[in-house]
């Protein structure tokens, strides 16, 4: 089965997080840069209910991040995990495994079904 892997990390520490991943193996990734924030930065805050007021809260005091996604060999899941969490120890981040069903690639002329 193929695994949806999904790390969060602060963008100062996006490249210990690409060295990591690429060293324990993934092939290829995408990125998504997102603004923001923890549970624990979020408590206490109320905000209005208006879309500028909400935005502009985010704008002000989330944090710059990334999201970095890649697809592996649920094998292979564990290695990579372990690199990730080593190369970022001390440092905030977050990991999720997402099961893949199935992945579908076009490429123009012909389509590709994969199933787990």
């Amino acid at each position: 089965m193929k695994v949806h892997l999904r790390v969060f990390v602060e963008v100062e520490n996006l490249g210990k997080a690409m060295n990591a991943l690429t060293d324990a193996g993934i092939t290829g990734f995408y990125i998504f840069e997102y603004k923001g924030m923890s549970p624990s930065d979020w408590k206490g805050f109320s905000i209005k209910e208006d879309p500028k007021s909400a935005i502009g809260l985010i704008k002000d005091y989330a944090t710059d991040a990334v999201l970095v996604c890649s697809v592996v060999d649920e094998e292979k899941t564990d290695k990579i995990v372990e690199s990730v969490r080593q190369a970022l120890e001390g440092e905030k981040y977050t990991i999720l495994e997402v099961p893949i069903r199935r992945i579908i690639v076009n490429s123009g002329n012909n389509e590709k079904i994969k199933d787990k």
